[in-house]
């Protein structure tokens, strides 16, 4: 099986988000999960003291929180744009022989071999298989790269060849 491929801004941003959506749901979303905490905290202070009390603090509490749920906004929809402009050495198309024994990826003048025994774990999606060569690194199979019908089959291959499934 062959499939040619290049990286692109959305093909990261949607492989980013199945990476934190499948893996660490938590991680994802610690920014707004302190924004909303602040909110709150901002909101009960400014019940629990009442017009006597120092509005500012419960003030800045509420902007800051809300200040953090925009930030976590904008990191989680700016991720594939930023870590395309990381990538600056893979701008170049990718090819990719997969085969029973091992994975070859060219780029340029490089063969990069990647056996089936290296992969660590695989999440599988409707459109997209993300194979980890370790709990963090990660190489991106989109679904769109394939011809008719050989996605499903390396996504049977996956199954097969790799033991941790998500």
């Amino acid at each position: 099986m062959r499939i040619n491929f290049q990286y692109t801004p959305r093909n990261l941003q949607l492989a980013h988000e199945l990476h934190y959506r499948k893996l660490f749901p938590l991680k994802g979303r610690i920014l707004m999960f302190l924004g909303a905490f602040l909110i709150w905290a901002g909101l009960l202070l400014f019940l629990i003291l009442g017009k006597e009390g120092n509005k500012i603090i419960s003030i800045s509490l509420v902007v800051y929180g809300i200040f953090v749920i925009g930030l976590h906004w904008y990191l989680n929809k700016t991720m594939g744009r930023r870590a395309y402009r990381k990538l600056k050495n893979f701008y170049d198309p990718l090819s990719i022989d997969i085969n029973d024994t091992e994975i070859l990826i060219s780029i340029q003048d490089q063969i990069r071999t990647m056996l089936w025994s290296d992969i660590n774990k695989a999440v599988i999606s409707n459109n997209m298989v993300l194979l980890y060569v370790t709990d963090l690194i990660f190489y991106i199979f989109p679904g769109e790269n394939f011809e008719a019908g050989s996605f499903e089959q390396f996504a049977i291959l996956v199954r097969k060849k790799v033991q941790k499934i998500f």
